[in-house]
């Protein structure tokens, strides 16, 4: 730690170390402030007390970039178990409390322009304050900077809502529980039905279609095989119509997700395709049903199915 020939130093050292961890129990409980410290370029250079306290971190966010000026005096390596300069900030963790007497300041040089030009900060402990956060300018804010703090508070605060939302949106439960658990099943339980209604025009091999009923939701889950040679196939949407009991629309076609367990099919196979919707309290006589893929050229279509 200490260069050939200082042991008059280091024993100032050892004394104001140990004088300092007798003065603090191990247990002392710390406030801990944030605050800003305003520099003028005025006369004079007034020294700036820093609340430190030993095992806390203190961290000194400056308005430039800084340097330490000359080399840290050895009586203040003895006192921190870290002590670092990065560019804007300051990080200080002292070993020990400050002794009442015997630190030499800590000065920093900025390294632009703008005055002033230093920083001299005095370290002391004192009562059960400690300043864990410093924001030191050397002039005020501009509406500009000010407006910019406010957009990064407010991204910042709109990340962590992100995260919060994350963290409480429940886990969901696999198998039948979850249907319980979402009110897709009641105590009516779920009916299915195998349907052997053919496709009207298919660009896709339609090897099984079921029906399934709930007191909250109908589906659809369609077997379909991608045929050999063909292009893979990515599910997009499926279209439903309802119709009445002539065979006409009722209404505005739905246009509702296409549910498929594979991201795609590729040539030659074949996955189970589900579409599914809030079950009306009044079913219509019969749906016509589409499957298309991404692009809308190929599928599967369906004049009348009775779900």
């Amino acid at each position: 730690m200490f260069p050939p020939g200082s042991l008059a130093m280091t024993a100032v050292v050892l004394l104001l170390g140990t004088a300092a961890l007798a003065q603090t129990p191990d247990t002392k409980r710390w406030r801990r402030i944030e605050r800003a410290m305003v520099l003028s370029a005025g006369a004079g250079e007034p020294v700036q007390r820093l609340r430190l306290a030993p095992g806390v971190v203190t961290t000194v966010l400056l308005d430039s970039d800084a340097v330490l000026e000359g080399e840290l005096p050895e009586v203040l390596r003895g006192l921190f178990t870290r002590l670092d300069v990065t560019g804007t900030h300051l990080l200080l963790q002292p070993a020990v409390a400050m002794p009442a007497r015997g630190v030499p300041p800590l000065v920093l040089r900025f390294t632009d322009a703008a005055a002033p030009q230093r920083l001299v900060l005095e370290l002391t402990t004192e009562g059960s304050v400690v300043d864990s956060v410093v924001d030191v300018r050397r002039h005020p804010a501009t509406v500009a900077q000010l407006e910019a703090e406010l957009v990064a508070l407010r991204e910042r605060n709109a990340l962590l809502e992100a995260r919060l939302a994350t963290a409480r949106r429940q886990v969901p439960h696999p198998g039948i529980a979850g249907a319980i658990l979402s009110g897709a099943i009641g105590i009516t339980g779920v009916l299915g039905t195998w349907m052997d209604t053919p496709a009207s025009e298919a660009e896709l091999k339609v090897r099984q279609l079921d029906s399934y009923r709930s007191g909250s939701w109908v589906a659809l889950a369609v077997n379909l095989e991608n045929p050999p040679g063909e292009a893979p196939w990515q599910p997009g949407i499926a279209r439903l119509t309802s119709l009445d009991s002539n065979g006409r629309p009722t209404g505005e076609p739905m246009e509702l997700p296409l549910l498929l367990q594979e991201p795609r099919l590729l040539p030659g196979q074949s996955a189970v395709a589900v579409v599914q919707w809030p079950a009306p309290t009044r079913p219509p006589p019969a749906y016509a049903l589409e499957l298309w893929d991404t692009d809308r050229r190929r599928g599967a279509r369906w004049t009348r199915l009775k779900p």
